[in-house]
């Protein structure tokens, strides 16, 4: 009896022995759902999800409190981890006053917004029609607005209120532009419908 005790013991240390043991995971911030350029995130728009540690983002959120009234930058689909990168501080808007807001735009050109600074200003075009060959259009949409956010300093680390580079995954590059309600709103109505790009204007 003793024996057949003693070789069950053995056995059961063996079995466990052999099992793989299980990955280590973070708590990280995830998308609720799919959240478009622009959005200022609520509590409902994020939550809390353990994921792989090795799989997880170095710049992942932590904490969903801390994402909260931030405004995404670049798109993130429901049940991604979002990014610091992602996302704009909510202090990058607290000097602009109640007129103004803060708005991401991607452009088609992340060579032509590398040459784009923090406080520079510029005047905003889209693009129509075709892939921006001959017979493509393209207007002024938003004139004089007042860069906040470009992406070579993001990259350059001299910038934290992206969190990092501001060329998105997705394709181009992101700059955050400080614009009237009425500019938001055809520069939301541009991006939907063409391609953006920038010219500088003089100081």
């Amino acid at each position: 009896m003793l024996a057949a005790v003693l070789a069950a013991v053995v056995v059961g240390t063996v079995v466990s022995a052999l099992q793989p043991a299980s990955a280590p995971t973070s708590q990280v911030v995830v998308a609720a759902r799919d959240l478009a350029p622009g959005t200022v995130l609520t509590a409902a728009d994020v939550a809390l999800r353990g994921v792989a540690r090795d799989a997880a983002p170095l710049d992942a959120l932590l904490d969903p409190r801390g994402a909260v009234d931030r405004t995404v930058a670049t798109p993130v689909r429901a049940g991604e981890a979002v990014r610091a990168r992602d996302v704009v501080s909510p202090g990058l808007v607290a000097g602009l006053g109640p007129a103004m807001r803060a708005l991401p735009v991607r452009l088609a050109d992340d060579a032509a917004a590398g040459l784009v600074r923090a406080g520079d200003s510029v005047d905003v075009l889209a693009s129509y029609g075709g892939d921006g060959a001959s017979g493509a259009s393209a207007v002024v949409v938003a004139s004089d607005v007042r860069v906040l956010v470009a992406p070579a300093a993001a990259a350059g680390g001299s910038s934290s209120l992206l969190g990092g580079s501001s060329a998105s995954p997705s394709g181009g590059a992101v700059l955050v532009l400080a614009a009237t309600q009425a500019q938001t709103l055809e520069l939301a109505r541009a991006v939907a419908a063409g391609r953006l790009s920038v010219a500088l204007r003089p100081d």
